[in-house]
């Protein structure tokens, strides 16, 4: 039997107290004109009747039976007044049950069955219309959202889809509802699909990408994520409940991302060529403008006649050294960042580099009036590395410090062990100069050099860090302590140039 007619076989609700006075009253006002009626006419009888006894004795049996009718005409009338409100219950039960909307009875209610039965069904009426408006969210939501939603039985049938499908697919949901997920699958994805409702089965949440079938041809990637929902407690399996989520966006995206990644592999091995077909062609006139000036500074074939003229010559020779540094790490530094640099590992002397750097900028030092000590500890071990780069990233981060430090100053190199790495930090009194060109001071400072310097530090595992706060410009350089070797470095004594 039905909710709705469990509801309109319910028996009759007790009357109140209240009720019962009500129908009592009313069959006396309906008894009454009854009995009068009915005493006129066995007044009328005894009249007639020639004797008196036998209409005394009608009237004596009208006036009973007159007295009945008119209560149970007045409790008739009750009756069908109680039955209207167990009729409206009746049917308010009723659209709850069959899940229309319907509105609540409204108080007050007696305190009796009845009452509590009615404030019963309409707390029922409360919670039905909020159950209602959820579902009426979920649903939208479910039709606004791109992904689809799926409601499969056990063996994978379709037993609910949500509206994306249409979208997606190009089916409409009732269409795939009683069919087997399997029929709008891929063939060669059918095996992952299997195994992947086995793992459902047996506890496992799968997740794996396949390809369903469009309505009009063709098939779309799409992310299959699977939950089971069982039956409580006993365990049994109700439902599968699926997202698919569709792919051919994503995929569209990375092939997109794999052209740009090729394009600016086109590009750098462009950007490298032009490169080294550039500083080929710069490199042959600095040399020659480095070669004459250097003849015009030490006077070779004569004197110049003004010393001033010397003094242009030594800065011209400056300038050139500077740009063909600056072409010679741009090509190092293209070399670099296109992983054409190879590195040659080798048993490495952090203390020699640091005496054979020390001696290739020593004009430069002099030039800048500023003195460079070298401060590197006895049982620095040796170094795995490349050497060629070791002394580039040294070469540079030197050759800056000379710029970025004041004059009559000391640039200090100090090399020892630190926690697990091996630490070269070079420091001295900085400049007052401001950030240019949206660098800001403690980053590299828009230096090609130290730029390369870092990107050298990387290739070994390591780091570079430059700091220019305080007054002073530092930068620290740190190997991994797996690029230590065993063996210790014969270290040489403590070097220092003077200018």
């Amino acid at each position: 039997m039905t909710t709705a007619a469990t509801f309109a076989t319910l028996p009759p609700a007790r009357k109140p107290v209240g009720g019962r006075l009500r129908g009592a009253l009313l069959g006396l006002a309906a008894a009454a004109p009854a009995a009068m009626v009915l005493f006129v006419v066995g007044v009328d009888q005894a009249i007639d009747s020639a004797d008196n006894a036998a209409g005394w004795a009608t009237l004596t049996l009208l006036a009973p039976i007159g007295a009945g009718l008119g209560a149970w005409i007045g409790a008739l009338g009750l009756g069908r007044a109680t039955s209207d409100d167990t009729s409206r219950l009746a049917g308010l039960l009723r659209a709850l049950a069959s899940g229309e909307r319907c509105e609540r009875l409204g108080g007050p209610y007696p305190q009796s069955d009845f009452g509590d039965l009615a404030r019963a069904v309409d707390g029922a009426v409360d919670r039905f219309a909020e159950l209602r408006e959820m579902l009426e969210r979920h649903r939208l939501l479910a039709e606004l959202s791109t992904d689809v939603f799926l409601r499969l039985a056990p063996d994978a049938t379709f037993l609910g889809v949500s509206a994306p499908v249409t979208r997606l697919l190009g089916y409409e949901p009732q269409e795939m509802i009683g069919r087997s997920c399997y029929d709008f699958i891929h063939p060669d994805d059918l095996s992952v699909a299997r195994q992947n409702h086995d793992v459902l089965l047996s506890g496992g949440t799968p997740s794996s990408a396949l390809r369903f079938r469009r309505k009009t041809g063709g098939y779309v990637s799409v992310e299959f994520t699977s939950r089971l929902r069982r039956d409580q407690p006993a365990g049994r399996a109700v439902e599968i409940l699926g997202l698919v989520r569709d792919m051919s966006e994503r995929a569209e995206h990375a092939r997109e991302l794999d052209r740009a990644r090729r394009d600016a592999a086109a590009t750098g091995r462009s950007r490298s060529s032009f490169l080294a077909h550039m500083s080929h062609d710069l490199r042959t006139p600095l040399n020659i403008i480095i070669g004459l000036s250097q003849i015009i500074r030490d006077q070779m074939f004569g004197p110049v006649g003004v010393q001033r003229y010397v003094d242009y010559a030594r800065d011209i020779e400056s300038s050139g050294h500077d740009l063909l540094d600056l072409i010679n790490d741009l090509l190092d530094l293209s070399k670099v960042e296109s992983g054409r640099w190879q590195l040659e590992e080798r048993a490495v002397s952090l203390a020699r580099n640091v005496e054979a750097v020390f001696t290739m900028v020593s004009a430069r030092a002099r030039l800048a009036q500023v003195t460079m000590e070298s401060s590197i500890a006895a049982d620095l071990p040796l170094l795995l590395a490349d050497e060629r780069a070791v002394r580039q990233m040294l070469l540079n981060v030197v050759s800056t410090a000379l710029k970025r430090v004041t004059p009559d100053s000391v640039i200090t190199v100090d090399g020892h062990v630190e926690k697990d790495q091996l630490v070269l930090v070079v420091q001295g009194a900085a400049r007052s100069v401001e950030s240019r060109d949206g660098y800001a001071k403690d980053s590299l400072d828009g230096s090609v050099g130290l730029t390369l310097a870092s990107d050298l530090m990387r290739l070994h595992g390591g780091r570079l860090d430059l700091q220019t706060s305080g007054g002073r410009f530092v930068v620290t350089t740190a190997f991994p302590v797996e690029r230590s070797l065993t063996s210790l470095a014969p270290a040489p004594a403590a070097l220092r140039l003077v200018s």
